[in-house]
């Protein structure tokens, strides 16, 4: 569990959204949503939640200043990243 944590802690930090939001960070933004809503059932404590949230929060703000062929280069890197940290957690 500690390993899907640090991963998950390492994919949010790594990535953020941008006013000009491209459609694949939307779609990774949306993914992670639905992660962070699904991790309760995984057993993770809730201060581990809100402070994934937090980091989530502050990675999005840092984000809106690369154009938008970095950030889907980004977003791309972290969906994949997002999806390896689900499986792991067996969250679909």
């Amino acid at each position: 569990m500690r390993n899907i944590f640090a991963l998950l802690v390492t994919v949010i930090s790594c990535t953020t959204a941008s006013a000009a939001m491209t459609e694949t960070c939307q779609k990774y933004f949306d993914e992670t949503d639905k992660f962070l809503s699904q991790m309760k059932t995984t057993g993770v404590a809730d201060e581990q939640i809100n402070l994934m949230k937090q980091q989530y929060e502050q990675s999005k703000k840092q984000f809106s200043s690369l154009p938008e062929a970095s950030q889907d280069a980004a977003c791309k890197q972290a969906s994949d990243a997002l999806k390896q940290s689900m499986n792991a957690a067996k969250i679909k």
